[in-house]
């Protein structure tokens, strides 16, 4: 994958937003679509939330959307860039999620090395709408909290490797077959390589100690396939119960 240099820090755009945000969702579905990559955790968080697909959401829409589901406010800033992982976690235990400040190009589809609010919105959102994964990811967030606070560092990669290779890169088998969990796969064109068998490997917790983490810098080129939301709710648990 060529990498693209981002120039200066970039804003919203009124004018453009929602026709790009338009052709992203089209483009980007279609090609989903054509995997049949689509997760039942996905589409049904989606279709609680009630998004226009010719408009880009505004944070103060998604939160009243949110509200009966799994109630997490969504805080609109002003930049663009990647919170450290101790402040983000600190912030989804309180049931709030920051979003950044522009929406890529669809030229950008594929490759976009800023964290833009199309990622935002499309490769998180629709899960925290759904209570069993909220209920998953508020026990990683507070699982990390405690062994942040513990300076348990080998703890730590093993979080981080959920947080990378699973939240962001996952793979989950459904009786439908292998779909896209990760959120990545969600807003790029990561998901193609996601997809082809070669790069797909069977999860292990051997693999928790690996290292290894989310690079937006490129594509991975190895996705791990994972059993279920219960498998997933039963490895933090352990790690939990090691503090």
């Amino acid at each position: 994958m060529t990498q693209k240099k981002i120039a200066a820090q970039r804003n919203f755009d009124p004018e453009q937003d929602d026709s790009n945000w338009k052709l992203l969702f089209e483009k980007h579905f279609q090609d989903m679509q054509s995997l049949n990559a689509i997760s039942t955790l996905w589409i049904s968080g989606i279709s609680k939330l009630g998004i226009n697909h010719d408009k880009r959401p505004l944070a103060e829409d998604l939160t009243e959307a949110i509200k009966p589901f799994t109630g997490y406010q969504f805080i609109q800033t002003d930049e663009s860039k990647i919170l450290e992982q101790i402040d983000w976690y600190k912030m989804i235990s309180s049931y709030e999620m920051p979003l950044t400040c522009f929406l890529r190009t669809p030229a950008e589809l594929e490759y976009c090395d800023e964290p833009d609010i199309w990622h935002d919105i499309m490769g998180h959102i629709p899960f925290l709408a759904e209570k069993s994964y909220s209920d998953m990811y508020q026990s990683l967030a507070r699982t990390y909290i405690k062994a942040y606070e513990a300076n348990r560092q080998d703890l730590l990669v093993e979080l981080d490797f959920i947080g990378g290779m699973i939240i962001e890169l996952g793979l989950v088998r459904e009786s439908s077959g292998i779909k896209a969990f990760g959120s990545t796969f969600y807003s790029s064109s990561e998901v193609f390589e996601a997809f082809k068998p070669e790069n797909q490997i069977e999860f292990h917790t051997s693999h928790l100690q690996s290292g290894e983490s989310y690079d937006r810098h490129s594509f991975q080129g190895k996705y791990y396939i994972f059993q279920s939301l219960e498998q997933l709710n039963n490895i933090i648990a352990d790690i939990s119960n090691r503090l």
